[in-house]
């Protein structure tokens, strides 16, 4: 692969890059250092990315790693103040823990179909970009990098049960608000 393929290929790429790693990394200066740093990855390892069979895959492997490398290190240190408490479940289940009257999901009609489209792509990124900075942290993690348990729960340094909740409660929400700005037919 020339420098000019490399130079097309990262530019091509450097957006959703950027994307990815926000999603992940906070601030955005950290993003934009990670997005720098696997591109000049890239370009140190020429020959490497030249045998790829997919170099967008071999990019996007490249950045997961750069991301876990930053999030190990933001992360090793002790968080300071609690997380604010999640009434989420007061909201939408009752005592017996049966839905609310109006809080039980839509029958979502043929999501397989919507879900091709770049417009459902974007309101779940804005859906994950409005949970908390910790719940969007273990969601990114699990779902979109496919990290197990453990690589989680040692990474962000949480306890299991920490993990459980934090995916439980963002799956909840996720679910509220794509079913309030997608399913519903209210996207922006």
């Amino acid at each position: 692969m020339t420098p000019n393929d490399i130079d097309a290929l990262s530019r091509a790429l450097r957006s959703p890059m950027l994307r990815f790693a926000q999603r992940l990394l906070h601030p955005r200066d950290l993003a934009e250092d990670v997005v720098q740093d696997t591109l000049l990855a890239l370009l140190e390892s020429a020959d490497a990315l030249a045998r790829a069979h997919d170099p967008r895959r071999y990019v996007f492997g490249v950045l997961r790693n750069k991301v876990a490398d930053a999030l190990r290190r933001s992360y090793r240190q002790p968080e300071h103040g609690a997380e604010p408490v999640d009434d989420l479940d007061d909201l939408l289940f009752d005592a017996q823990g049966a839905w609310r009257e109006g809080s039980a999901p839509a029958s979502w009609n043929g999501p397989e179909t919507r879900m091709q489209t770049d417009q459902f792509f974007a309101v779940v990124d804005l859906c994950v970009n409005h949970l908390p900075e910790k719940m969007a942290c273990v969601f990114s993690l699990r779902a979109f990098l496919e990290f197990e348990a453990d690589e989680v729960c040692s990474l962000l340094n949480v306890t299991k049960t920490d993990y459980w909740q934090c995916l439980s409660r963002a799956r909840k929400q996720l679910q509220l608000c794509l079913d309030q700005r997608w399913f519903k037919g209210d996207a922006a």
